[in-house]
C-alpha cells in the first residue's frame, strides 16, 4: 500500500479554497502526517524560524520515461506535474524575494546507449520565482527523455545547488518513475544529503512506478525529512508546499512587526500586478487542464475577476483572485489558421489517434502543424513541409 495522505480530505479542502478558518485544519494534517503509521515524516517544525523557502525540481529525463501510458508518456506526466505545482505557487502570495525555485535535470543530454551517468546538471540556477518561472517552463517544454537513470549521482551532485543558512529551509522535489540504471542507491544518497545538509526536505512524486521505483521514491521520502506522492496526487502536494510558504511568511511577519503579539503585518507581494486582466463574453466552465475530459472546476461568469496567465491555441488559463483558483477555459474553437509546433524530437505522426497505431512518420522537434481539429489529448494535423496528415498526442506539441 502506497504511503499517502488521503485523497478524500485533501480534494475536498482544495474545492473550498484556502480561507483563514481552513488553516488550522491543514495545520492539524501537517502533524497528523509527521506521525501516522502511514510512513510520512515530514515535520512542520522543521519551517521554525525559517524567512525563505527554496524548491529545487529535479525532472528524470532517462529512457525509461519514454514509456507510454494510455495515450501518453511518463515524461510529458513528469512535465505536467511540474508545470501544475510551479504555475500554482507563483499566484500564492508571498513577500518579494522569500520564494526561489530551480530546476536539475537528468538523461537528457546522452542516449543511454553512451552509457553516461555524470548526465546531470543545474539547468535553472536557484532564483526568485518571478525570475524562474518561465525558465524552468521552457526548459521542461523543450527537453528530451534519452539517458541513463542516474537517480543516485543526482542527489550527489545537489550538494551546492541551495543554500545552507539557518533562515531558508529547501524542498528538493523528484519527479521520476524511480528506475536506477546507473548502479547507486537513491535512498542511501539521500541519507548522506541529509547528513551533511542543513534545512532540506526531500520529497518525491512517482510518475506510473514499478515496485522498484516506488520503493525507491518512497525510500529517499523517507530519508530526506519529506514525503512520497503519487504524481496523480499532486494537488495534494502542492497543498503542502502552500502551507509551508504561509508558514514561512507568518514568521516573517512576525519578525517585521518585532514582536510574536503584534498585529501588524508587512506588505505582501501582489501577485496579479504582472497580469492582464481578462473578461469573459459569457459562462464558461474551467477545467484543471486543457481537455474537456477532465471535470470542470468551476464555471466562471462575466462578473468573475479574472487575470491571464498564459495561451495555448484553443485555450487560455485564468486566475481568479476572489475564488482563489486557477484554470484553463477553452476560449475559442480550430481552424486552417490554427497551428501547433512539434517540441521533441521523434514524435511519431500516427495514422489513428491511438499509440498501437500505424507511425506514418516520426516528426522532428520545431516542425509545423496546422491542427485540422481536436479531440481530446489528439490533434488531427497536417504538415505542408511532408505534405502529410496524421494525428499527434497533445503533449508532445506546443500550441500557438
Amino acid at each position: 500500500m502506497k504511503k499517502k495522505p488521503c485523497p478524500t480530505f485533501f480534494h475536498s479542502l482544495l474545492s473550498e479554497g484556502f480561507s483563514k478558518t481552513v488553516l488550522p485544519l491543514v495545520a492539524a494534517i501537517f502533524l497528523a502526517l509527521a506521525h501516522s503509521p502511514l510512513g510520512a515524516v515530514f515535520d512542520p517544525d522543521h519551517l521554525n524560524n525559517k524567512r525563505f523557502i527554496n524548491i529545487i525540481f529535479i525532472l528524470d529525463c532517462s529512457a525509461s520515461m519514454n514509456k507510454i501510458i494510455g495515450p501518453v508518456r511518463k515524461i510529458d506526466i513528469a512535465k505536467k506535474t511540474i508545470e501544475t505545482i510551479i504555475k500554482n505557487l507563483a499566484v500564492e502570495s508571498h513577500d518579494v524575494g522569500s520564494m526561489k525555485t530551480g530546476l536539475r535535470v537528468f538523461g537528457s543530454k546522452f542516449y543511454k546507449w553512451k552509457q553516461n551517468c555524470d548526465d546531470t546538471s543545474l539547468e535553472v540556477p536557484l532564483n526568485d520565482i518571478e525570475i524562474t518561472i518561465n525558465p524552468i517552463l521552457t526548459k521542461v517544454i523543450n527537453v528530451t527523455a534519452k539517458g541513463q537513470s542516474s537517480l543516485s549521482l543526482t542527489i550527489d551532485a545537489l550538494k551546492g545547488d541551495f543554500p545552507e543558512e539557518e533562515e531558508e529551509n529547501s524542498f528538493i522535489v523528484v519527479v521520476s518513475d524511480g528506475d536506477e540504471s546507473c548502479g547507486g542507491s537513491p535512498c542511501v544518497a539521500v541519507k548522506q544529503l541529509v547528513n551533511s545538509s542543513r534545512g532540506i526536505s526531500v520529497n518525491t512524486l512517482g510518475v506510473e512506478t514499478d515496485p522498484t521505483g516506488y520503493e525507491n521514491l518512497n525510500c529517499m521520502a523517507e530519508a530526506g525529512n519529506g514525503l512520497y506522492f503519487d504524481s496523480k496526487d499532486v494537488d495534494q502536494f502542492i497543498l503542502l508546499l502552500k502551507d509551508a510558504n504561509r508558514r514561512i511568511q507568518q514568521h516573517r511577519q512576525m519578525l517585521a512587526s518585532g514582536t510574536a503579539n503584534d498585529t501588524n503585518v508587512i506588505e505582501m507581494r501582489d501577485v496579479t500586478i504582472s497580469l492582464t486582466e481578462y473578461t469573459l463574453e459569457s459562462a464558461s466552465p474551467l477545467y484543471p487542464d486543457r481537455d474537456e475530459r477532465f471535470p470542470a472546476i468551476d464555471t466562471l461568469r462575466p462578473e468573475d475577476k479574472l487575470f491571464l496567465i498564459s495561451s495555448r491555441g484553443l485555450w487560455i488559463e485564468v486566475f481568479a483572485p476572489e475564488k482563489q483558483i486557477q484554470g484553463w477555459i477553452l476560449a475559442k474553437t480550430g481552424g486552417s489558421e490554427y497551428s501547433v509546433t512539434v517540441a521533441d524530437d521523434t514524435t511519431p505522426l500516427y495514422t489513428e489517434k491511438s499509440p498501437s497505431s500505424e507511425v506514418i512518420t516520426y516528426l522532428e522537434a520545431g516542425t509545423q502543424l496546422t491542427v485540422l481539429k481536436k479531440e481530446g489529448a489528439w490533434y488531427n494535423v497536417f504538415s505542408q513541409q511532408l505534405n502529410v496528415r496524421g494525428w499527434v498526442i497533445a503533449f508532445n506539441v506546443v500550441e500557438h
